[in-house]
C-alpha cells in the first residue's frame, strides 16, 4: 500500500510542480511576431511544428503510461503524450489548428475539442467520425479556431473510463490584443477513484451509487497530482489570469479564494463584457472560468474547494480543501491597470423558437439503471433539426433528483440572469433552467450530460443545425 491514505469522502488536494511565469514587464506591443505567454499549470504544451505563424501543427498520442499521482504508488493509467493531463495545445484566434493524432491504446477512441465552435466532422463525435482504432490507429484533426478562449480535449468512446484513466488536456486560443499579465496559470481540477483494497482506480460501472450520481472520486486532483505538493510563489501586487477548468467525471466543484481577490473576466464563450467579482465559484463538469487573481501584501494564497464531508460526530459538514496554493513574498510589483480592448456588446437575438429537453431514470428489467433524454436513451435519431442563425429557447426539465451538467456541442449559448456565454450548464435535482442557444455552427451536435457515467447510460443525444 502507498502512503495515499484513502478514505470517504477523502479529497487530497494536487499541485504540479511550478514553471516560470512571464516577465511583468514585458511588453507585447514591441513584438512584430506575436507568440503565446508563458503559462503556469501542465508540464508542457504541445510543440508547434508548422513554421507558418498562422498555422499550429502538432502531434498526439493516447497511450498507456504509468503514472505517479503524487503519492509514490506507479499505476497504470492512459495519458496523451505521456502525460496526465494531457499537454496543452496553444494558438491565437483564426489559427489552423492541425493536430495528428495517433492511437497507442487498448481502445478504439476519439478527440473531442469541447467547446470550440468548428466543423462537425473534427469535432470527435463517434456518431460522425469513425473511432480511432486501437494500437496504431491514426487521424488528423484539422479545424480553425474562431474566438478566444479556454477550452479542453478528451475521448467521446467510453468516456467514462477512459477520461478517469487520464485522457484529459486543455487547449487556449489567445486573443493577441490582450494584456499581458504577470502570470497566467492553468489549473486542471480532476478527481479519481481509488480503491482502498488494491490502492489502484476502481472498477467501472460496479456499485450502484456511480450509476445514479455518477462517479465520485475520493482524491482531488489538480495538474493530475496529489497533495501535498509543492506551493507555487508570486509576488506582492501582481495580477495574474488564471483559467481553470472541472474535468472530474461527475463532480461540480464550488470553489473560493482566500488571500486575494478575484474576478471572473471569461466564461466557456471567451470574455465577458462586465468582469465581476464572486466569493464562491460554481463549476460543474465541463465548465471553464478564467479569473484575474490580484494579489495584495506578502502571505499565502488558496483556491479551495468546498467539499462535504462525515465528521467525528456522524455529521454531514461543509469542509474546505486547498486545491491550488500561492506562496506570495518578495519585492511588490508596481501597481498598474490592465488596458483590455473594447468588446462590443451584441445585439439581443429574437427568439425564433422554444423547444423543451427532459431529463429523467428508468430502472429496466433488462438493462438496468437508463438515464433519457425526452423519455428515451441512447436515442440515435436527432431531438431537433434547427436551421443555422437561429436562435432557440430551451427548457432544460430535470424530472430527477440527480444534478445534470448539460452540454452541446459546436454552439453558445446565453443563461439568462448570467454574464457571458456557454456551452454547458448544470441544472440542478428536479430544477427547470432555461437557456438561449446561438445555433449558428452547421451540423450535427451531440447533446447530453456531462456526468460521464450518465452519458454512458443513455443520456446522450443529439440536434441537427441545417446550413442556410
Amino acid at each position: 500500500m502507498s502512503r495515499l491514505a484513502v478514505f470517504v469522502p477523502l479529497l487530497l488536494v494536487a499541485c504540479a510542480e511550478p514553471t516560470a511565469g512571464p516577465d511583468a514587464g514585458a511588453d507585447a506591443s514591441t513584438d512584430t511576431a506575436w507568440s503565446a505567454p508563458a503559462l503556469i499549470g501542465p508540464e508542457a504544451s504541445l510543440e508547434d511544428t508548422n513554421p507558418d505563424p498562422d498555422v499550429v501543427e502538432v502531434s498526439l498520442r493516447a497511450e498507456m503510461v504509468e503514472v505517479d499521482l503524487g503519492d509514490g504508488t506507479t499505476r497504470p493509467m492512459l495519458g496523451y503524450n505521456g502525460m496526465v493531463p494531457g499537454p496543452v495545445l496553444q494558438a491565437k484566434v483564426g489559427d489552423e489548428v492541425i493536430v495528428h493524432f495517433e492511437n497507442h491504446t487498448w481502445d478504439a477512441t476519439t478527440v473531442h475539442w469541447h467547446g470550440l465552435r468548428i466543423s462537425d466532422e473534427m469535432d470527435g463525435s463517434p456518431r460522425i467520425q469513425e473511432p480511432v482504432a486501437a494500437e496504431g490507429g491514426t487521424f488528423t484533426y484539422r479545424f480553425v479556431v474562431p474566438e478566444a478562449g479556454t477550452f479542453w480535449y478528451h475521448p467521446h468512446v467510453r468516456t467514462n473510463e477512459q477520461l478517469e484513466l487520464g485522457l484529459v488536456g486543455t487547449l487556449i486560443v489567445h486573443d493577441r490584443e490582450e494584456p499581458v499579465f504577470d502570470a497566467e496559470r492553468m489549473i486542471v481540477l480532476d478527481d479519481v477513484l481509488i480503491d482502498p483494497a488494491t490502492d489502484q482506480i476502481a472498477p467501472f460501472l460496479r456499485f450502484h451509487p456511480e450509476l445514479v450520481h455518477g462517479r465520485s472520486g475520493n482524491v482531488l486532483l489538480t495538474d493530475g497530482q496529489v497533495s501535498p505538493g509543492p506551493e507555487r510563489t508570486a509576488r506582492p501586487g501582481q495580477i495574474e489570469r488564471w483559467r481553470i477548468v472541472n474535468t472530474a467525471n461527475a463532480r461540480t466543484m464550488s470553489l473560493s479564494l482566500s488571500g486575494a481577490t478575484m474576478r471572473v473576466i471569461a466564461t466557456d464563450g471567451g470574455r465577458i463584457a462586465e468582469p465581476f467579482e464572486t466569493d464562491r465559484l460554481e463549476l460543474p463538469v465541463g465548465q471553464r472560468y478564467e479569473l484575474e487573481v490580484r494579489y495584495g501584501a506578502a502571505g499565502t494564497v488558496a483556491l479551495q474547494s468546498h467539499v462535504l464531508v462525515v465528521n467525528d460526530a456522524g455529521d454531514v459538514v461543509e469542509q474546505a480543501i486547498p486545491v491550488y496554493v500561492v506562496d506570495v513574498d518578495g519585492e511588490a510589483v508596481e501597481p498598474r491597470e490592465l488596458v483590455w480592448p473594447e468588446l462590443a456588446t451584441p445585439e439581443p437575438r429574437a427568439v425564433d423558437r422554444e423547444v423543451e429537453m427532459s431529463f429523467d431514470a428508468i430502472n429496466d428489467p433488462a438493462e438496468g439503471i437508463l438515464w433519457r433524454i425526452n423519455g428515451e436513451a441512447h436515442r440515435m435519431e436527432p431531438l431537433f433539426t434547427f436551421g443555422q442563425g437561429e436562435t432557440v429557447r430551451i427548457t432544460l426539465a430535470n424530472l430527477a433528483g440527480q444534478e445534470h451538467p448539460f452540454h452541446l456541442h459546436g454552439q453558445f449559448f446565453e443563461v439568462p440572469g448570467r454574464p457571458g456565454l456557454y456551452d454547458t450548464v448544470l441544472v440542478g435535482g428536479s430544477e427547470t433552467v432555461e437557456i438561449i442557444a446561438h445555433l449558428d455552427n452547421p451540423g450535427r451536435w451531440m447533446a447530453h450530460c456531462h456526468i460521464l457515467e450518465h452519458a454512458e447510460l443513455g443520456m446522450m443525444s443529439e440536434i441537427v443545425v441545417d446550413p442556410r
